[in-house]
């Protein structure tokens, strides 16, 4: 099999291709990721509730600390999709890190952390009906998941200490809890009851909007600070301060592609073109992010990634690069140009010197019509044209391999 990155392996899996034993046990099987918002009945002093989550953010993350519930976000995302009753009976589990909610010991006021999984008796809990998660002991004395009493803002948002509780000693408004469930986000506010501080449960399927990230906060539609700053807010903890891209966080480099294409696709994100799939879990991410910013201040992005060096991209990506000339020739070069720097004129973004594990995803998306199936995507669909030309995942890699060979020095 070619060398690739975590990226693409993750995205050979989701097409079925035979993966070493060592490979599937660096990534996560994509069908395996999903679970929901571990969220607090009670929205106290938070409009979009308290739901679990971790310090930091994105790359930040910070696994070793206590876990904390912060102003809950819309989606999946990697610090805040649990699962219960998994990877065993009673467990609470964060699929992305292959962690367990565990209370740092049984008594009151201890944190509540994550540990690896195992037997550990404080790593069991009983979901009663009543909403308490009670951690399973013999004690007479019964202790409850629960949150701190007092808030602290983070920007926009709020956050609590989580904590373990005496269950009977303790007001319901920190110890009851909506458990998450596959394919299920809560706070869809928009579906509250009359009256009630208690929000639906909104239907399965795609994931709908967001929250601000983080602790960082969705800016005011008509205004924010300047572009440096808010890219650093809102964009930063996955794409890099530098906008070089991280591929851990599924997130490319933007330096040195073109501002016309940049704020085409943030619009396409923003008007639901792009993302939304089922299985798109960061393109739907990123829909939701997108969704948050007006006009202006997609244009401070942009123009701030525009005064930030111009880097290629490491290669990630081997292939057959005299097969893959040939493919670029005949399918790619007429819009991207024979140089790979894209073409204003007909819409064709610069593709050399970009990330080229991001080029493998998003071929193979407009392959398998999961990107450019939207009806008012005109470009998008001219895309996939093109892209189903490409007749397996092999001649991916090697074209990807032989733009490779373009970037500039």
């Amino acid at each position: 099999m070619q060398k690739t990155s975590l990226a693409a392996l993750l995205l050979v899996s989701h097409f079925s291709m035979q993966l070493s034993a060592q490979e599937l046990s660096d990534v996560q099987d994509y069908q395996e990721w999903f679970g929901g918002n571990f969220m607090l009945t009670d929205l106290i002093d938070a409009p979009l509730g308290y739901c679990l989550d971790l310090e930091g953010y994105a790359s930040t993350t910070d696994t070793s600390q206590p876990v904390i519930v912060h102003t809950c976000k819309e989606g999946f995302w990697k610090d805040g999709t649990w699962r219960v009753n998994y990877p065993e009976q009673g467990q609470v589990y964060l699929p992305e890190y292959d962690l367990c909610l565990a209370a740092a010991a049984l008594e009151h006021d201890a944190v509540v952390v994550l540990a690896e999984c195992s037997d550990a008796p404080l790593q069991q809990f009983v979901f009663q009906d009543s909403g308490q998660v009670e951690v399973l002991s013999d004690s007479s004395e019964k202790f409850c998941l629960a949150v701190g009493e007092t808030s602290r803002p983070t920007g926009a948002n709020l956050r609590r200490q989580t904590r373990i509780a005496n269950c009977d000693n303790t007001e319901a408004q920190y110890t009851h809890w909506i458990l998450p469930a596959e394919d299920a986000v809560y706070t869809d506010f928009a579906t509250f009851d009359a009256g009630s501080t208690a929000p639906r449960v909104a239907g399965g399927g795609a994931p709908g909007g967001m929250g601000a990230p983080g602790g960082m906060g969705a800016p005011a539609a008509g205004g924010g600070p300047p572009g440096g700053n808010l890219f650093t807010g809102a964009c930063s903890p996955c794409h890099a301060p530098t906008a070089n891209g991280i591929q851990t966080e599924f997130a490319p480099k933007l330096t040195g592609q073109e501002d016309w294409y940049l704020t085409r696709q943030m619009n396409n994100f923003a008007q639901g073109l792009r993302g939304g799939n089922e299985g798109e879990r960061w393109a739907t991410q990123m829909r939701h992010h997108a969704a948050t910013f007006a006009a202006p201040q997609i244009a401070s992005f942009v123009s701030h990634i525009r005064s930030l060096e111009d880097v290629p991209a490491p290669v990630t990506i081997e292939g057959d690069i005299s097969r893959g000339e040939e493919f670029y020739v005949s399918t790619c070069a007429a819009c991207h140009g024979f140089d790979a720097m894209g073409n204003e004129v007909l819409n064709s973004p610069r593709l050399a010197g970009m990330s080229d594990w991001y080029t493998v995803i998003q071929l193979n998306k407009y392959r398998v019509g999961m990107r450019g199936n939207h009806p008012d995507d005109a470009l998008g669909m001219q895309m996939a044209i093109f892209a189903k030309a490409l007749p397996d995942e092999q001649s991916v890699l090697d074209v990807t391999a032989y733009i490779n060979t373009l970037a500039p020095e």
